[in-house]
């Protein structure tokens, strides 16, 4: 249809006052999807009626327009969604492109006698959606392995921008600093025949020679626990993440309190720990971790106060036993459930724990500079976190302005962190998509990754991480192994990008870095009971209680919606080393911040719902050869200048 002239859309609308912007608007949705000027005011009507109440002294403006726009589409996919279903599909939108599966409608004739004569032979009808990880597991049962998958011309969600995306297109912020630290460093410039930053995994050389459990070890005894562990590992040690025994937990929880209960006795000089449950008349200092009486009341959507703190003991501290805490009297803490804590305080009647006060817990030690496995040499580096596109389309707008920002900064390392697609997309979750997981990666998300590789010097490394809301990885768990490089061939992952284990622990050119793909922030903010704690900022605070607990999930338990973290792999849980730099990306509001010589960073979401988010940018500059003199090789708090790391939280 030809476009609708102005005097024509000004004779449907009645008069109404039409701006040029809003008349251009009109005339491209009339000739994109082939409607006249008076259909054009009915959809206009019906958005009045169920947007304002049927006010007529709204004005079709420009963006009012782009609404109408997006419900025209809306009913035009419906449509065509009908009639590629068929009068007597089932009206839940398959997300199966499996054809070589026989369908068959079983109120015909033809598919009763099908049914009847070949239903032994013909493969059993299966509802592979029904489970988030069937498309992939799937594609690891077929014989030949090495084939390509999907199609990079696999149809797309939709044809024409989505309201959200047209938004996102005209946005006015992208490239702003929202935070930033040490901004007054000058940029970090660095050749362009730079050598190759040097990434060693911390986590996986410790935790593959420990046997926390005996799910643990029935595999750590086939395996050399002393040989050196690698980033690029191609084989990953079996997650038996649907397996985990009640004793496992406690035994893990057991080792937990007794290994910081010895931890602070040799810090304090303590003699002996005391036993909390027994009578005490005097201060005595003792070990344990928090926990919230509510749960034990069975009242699990209580959230923890300063009434209802229970001290849990280890077997032989306490022999297991449990003493409710009075904190009225205590000055300052933040606490939360399963925090190990040390308590100084008396028991005067055996039946409650008067607190004092709450002790520093001893910390993990800075790697001195001569301890570091690589020299401390300078590097800049980018750090996302998914979704990676609009809660309404899976078009990937933001993911490829944000290859855009990395490729102008040309950093020497990439984080790139799930979920790619998430399970909690708003379209996946309502049953939207035609596609599988793993096409959309295929198609959608593996050519970005392909220009960030091709685009970025060969020196510069690449890494993806897990997510456990991750349709396309087969752990839906936490912790998590890496993307196997079988899994990364079946996705279209160009060669030259590797992954790393959720969480993981890094070290790049000798900095640490700790990564933990998981809004655990977002989990404390909800069970955190604190007063006047010494650190103020609430959101640092958060992070910082990963430092000083020494692991990278600390509460107990996890909400409902984060069930699977596993206790039984504490050993891949646990901090192997203090980390320089700790990244935790979430949804709460992005910040970056030092304490104690450890920047802490949450880098925000690369997409947040109809609109982009944000991305991290670091640089870890060079030391001036004043700083390396005798007093900082001999203080291993000193040994990574953190005044010397440069972070801008940008907009993508």
């Amino acid at each position: 249809m030809s476009a609708a002239s102005t005097t024509d859309l000004l004779l449907a609308f009645g008069g109404a006052k039409l701006e040029p912007d809003a008349v251009a608007e009109c005339q491209s949705i009339c000739q994109t999807f082939d409607l006249s000027t008076s259909e054009l005011f009915i959809r206009w009507q019906t958005f009045l009626i169920n947007q304002h109440g049927g006010d007529a002294n709204i004005q079709p403006t420009r963006e009012r327009l782009l609404q109408v726009r997006g419900l025209v589409q809306q009913e035009q996919e419906r449509k065509l969604s009908s009639q590629r279903r068929g009068p007597h599909a089932s009206q839940a939108v398959k997300l199966s492109r499996n054809k070589e599966r026989t369908h068959y409608d079983k109120t015909s004739v033809e598919g009763l006698l099908q049914g009847m004569v070949s239903g032994s032979q013909r493969e059993p009808l299966t509802t592979p959606q029904s489970t988030k990880r069937v498309g992939l597991l799937k594609a690891h049962a077929s014989t030949n392995r090495n084939r390509v998958m999907f199609s990079p011309t696999t149809p797309s969600v939709f044809a024409e921008p989505s309201p959200s995306a047209i938004r996102f297109s005209t946005r006015t912020t992208m490239g702003r600093t929202e935070d930033s630290l040490h901004s007054e460093l000058p940029p970090l410039v660095l050749a362009s025949d730079r050598p190759p930053v040097a990434v060693r995994d911390l986590i996986g050389k410790l935790a593959e020679s420990e046997a926390m459990s005996s799910d643990e070890s029935e595999t750590d005894d086939k395996t050399d626990g002393e040989k050196s562990a690698s980033v690029a590992r191609s084989t990953t040690k079996r997650m038996r993440y649907m397996f985990e025994k009640v004793g496992t937990r406690t035994e893990v929880v057991n080792r937990r309190i007794e290994r910081m209960a010895i931890e602070t006795k040799t810090e304090y000089k303590i003699e002996a720990l005391a036993n909390p449950t027994y009578a005490h008349q005097v201060d005595v200092t003792a070990v344990g971790r928090i926990l919230n009486i509510n749960l034990e009341e069975g009242q699990t959507a209580t959230p923890i106060t300063s009434d209802s703190l229970v001290l849990e003991t280890s077997r032989r501290l306490g022999n297991g036993r449990r003493i409710p805490l009075d904190v009225r009297t205590t000055p300052s803490f933040s606490l939360f459930p399963g925090q190990i804590v040390a308590v100084e305080g008396k028991n005067l009647k055996g039946t409650e724990f008067l607190v004092s006060q709450f002790r520093s817990l001893p910390r993990l030690p800075h790697a001195s500079i001569g301890e570091r496995p690589d020299k401390m040499s300078p590097f800049n580096a980018a750090v996302a976190a998914g979704p990676y596109t609009l809660s309404d389309n899976f078009e990937y707008e933001p993911l490829s302005v944000l290859v855009d920002h990395i490729l102008a900064a040309s950093p020497s390392v990439v984080f790139l962190l799930g979920p790619f697609v998430g399970e909690s997309h708003p379209m996946i979750r309502d049953g939207l998509v035609d596609m599988l997981p793993e096409e959309i990666f295929y198609s959608k998300i593996s050519p970005h990754l392909s220009r960030l590789r091709k685009g970025l010097p060969p020196v510069s490394s690449i890494y993806l991480l897990p997510s456990a809301d991750d349709l396309c990885c087969p752990y839906a768990s936490f912790p998590q192994p890496q993307f196997s490089r079988e899994i990364l061939q079946q996705l279209g992952v160009p060669e030259g990008i590797e992954s790393l284990d959720n969480p993981a622990q890094v070290s790049v050119n000798g900095v640490v870095f700790g990564v933990s793909n998981i809004d655990v922030l977002f989990h404390l903010v909800k069970e955190e009971v604190s007063r006047l704690p010494a650190l103020s900022d609430r959101l640092p605070r958060l992070a910082w209680n990963l430092i000083e607990q020494r692991h990278f999930y600390p509460l107990a338990p996890p909400p409902a919606e984060c069930a699977g973290v596993l206790a039984s792999q504490d050993s891949r849980l646990r901090m192997q080393t203090m980390p320089d730099i700790l990244i935790t990306p979430s949804q709460l509001k992005p910040f970056v911040r030092v304490h104690d010589n450890v920047v802490m960073l949450n880098p925000g979401l690369a997409s947040k719902g109809l609109a982009g988010g944000t991305f991290a940018k670091l640089s870890v500059h060079p030391q001036a050869s004043a700083e390396l003199d005798s007093s900082v090789l001999g203080d291993p708090q000193k040994a990574f200048p953190a005044s010397l790391t440069s972070v801008d939280i940008v907009r993508v």
